[in-house]
């Protein structure tokens, strides 16, 4: 190595900037793989279907105004002509409005190196100034000299690549693939095995081998793909599959697609617990606490939104996590696990609970106990009150069981409609009677 950095060849520096270990075996294979989408087999929108695969919808970067138009035109016809919410309409209309936004790049860029550029959902921008930080191009995997070398990211998704590998990228954004998905994966590694990959990486189809070890197979813990060390850099996160199942938060690695959809949805509220896994709140005290505060301030929402002086309660923090969905997020889920989501929660609570006791609007909002008649208020997040659920009604706790669970306004409703359906009953008997003689 030491010997091929002394060349002073301009024509070798410059090979060794651009190329990297890998580059070399694309560029032998870039006429069977370059522009060919991802097979991984998690995302349903990475790949073209069969149907229009010899459309030669495709287009090169250097493609010119009229052949742009032309490939509009043609895809516009094949939009109208495919079935109604079909995978080939979907990836049609996609591809349709990624060419027109290559159409509107080319009209102002006039002949220049473009600036944006839309590819396999991505919204590329040329990156103008760059931090200190070295990248690496998410395609080939090689450094990104910015000195030298123009470069694209992804503002949705976070994706870096070279300007000469921009034509190339298999890899649909993740952002999109989310977004249509809205969901995590729930199950803990779902792996299928090298030969249903048919010993090929899940997204760049490239030939996976034990015998080089620059090119080894890598297990995604969170697709249960494999995939080669261009696409996986043993990037480490904890699982969503995992924290639900298990609480379980040890990091894992995962390929480059799996760290750019959860670092992308690590906000997001897509985690279902209770639909999930119901028993983890009996195991974890403090998810279970959590959840019982997100009731309580569901209800607090209520009583605030509805007073002119409590809207200002209604903090980010408050409105999110009152959210009825009853969805979390994996930062929520963390939060928790650290300890900071239940003091912010309880410091939350007790300044709405305040509000809403001494309120003269709100509290009059309240309800009183019917069965021991006394004269203290009590609210839906009371820890000692409890509420019908016919009726919406509210009782201390202790009252409810002393009357055998049973609701007070239910029985009086349950006999006056039985009144009522009695003297219906004796009107139609009289009325029939009558008719008869």
């Amino acid at each position: 190595m030491a010997a091929a950095l002394a060349n002073d060849s301009p024509k070798y520096r410059n090979s060794l900037i651009c190329c990297s270990p890998r580059s070399v075996e694309e560029s032998i294979s870039s006429s069977s793989t370059s522009g060919c989408v991802s097979a991984d087999e998690s995302i349903d929108s990475n790949y073209i279907p069969k149907s229009i695969a010899n459309k030669k919808l495709k287009i090169h970067s250097t493609a010119t105004r009229e052949e742009i138009e032309k490939a509009i035109i043609q895809c516009k016809e094949l939009v109208l002509s495919s079935p109604q919410c079909s995978d080939e309409r979907k990836w049609l209309v996609r591809y349709l409005v990624e060419l027109r936004l290559r159409l509107e790049d080319l009209k102002d860029s006039d002949g220049q190196i473009r600036s944006k550029v839309t590819i396999k959902g991505h919204h590329f921008e040329q990156q103008t100034n760059i931090s200190n930080r070295k990248q690496y191009c998410d395609h080939c995997s090689g450094v990104i000299w910015s000195i030298v070398q123009s470069s694209y990211i992804c503002t949705d998704c976070g994706y870096v690549c070279h300007y000469k590998c921009v034509d190339d990228v298999c890899r649909v954004c993740a952002h999109v693939v989310m977004t249509e998905k809205g969901q995590f994966e729930m199950h803990i590694c779902p792996e299928k095995g090298l030969a249903a990959q048919d010993y090929k990486c899940a997204e760049c189809q490239t030939t996976l081998t034990f015998k080089d070890s620059w090119n080894e197979p890598r297990l995604c813990d969170y697709t249960g793909l494999y995939f080669c060390t261009t696409c996986h850099w043993n990037d480490l996160l904890a699982i969503p599959a995992r924290v639900i199942h298990n609480w379980d938060w040890d990091k894992r690695s995962v390929s480059r697609i799996a760290y750019q959809m959860l670092s992308i949805s690590w906000t997001r509220p897509y985690v279902d617990v209770e639909n999930v896994n119901c028993k983890l709140f009996s195991f974890i005290a403090e998810l279970e606490w959590v959840h019982k505060m997100r009731k309580d301030l569901e209800w607090m929402k209520r009583y605030l939104c509805a007073c002119p002086e409590g809207t200002s309660l209604l903090s980010p923090l408050f409105v999110q996590l009152g959210d009825v969905n009853k969805k979390y997020s994996m930062s929520h889920l963390q939060a928790i696990n650290d300890g900071s989501l239940e003091t912010q929660l309880t410091e939350l609570t007790e300044i709405c609970r305040a509000h809403i006791t001494k309120c003269p609007l709100c509290s009059g909002k309240g309800y009183l106990c019917e069965v021991c008649s006394n004269n203290e208020v009590i609210y839906p997040f009371d820890s000692g009150a409890i509420m019908c659920d016919r009726c919406n009604s509210m009782y201390h706790q202790v009252c409810w069981l002393r009357k055998a669970q049973k609701c007070l306004k239910c029985v009086r409703i349950d006999e006056r409609k039985k009144h009522v359906a009695d003297d219906v009953d004796a009107n139609l008997e009289y009325d029939i009677d009558k008719f008869v003689q």
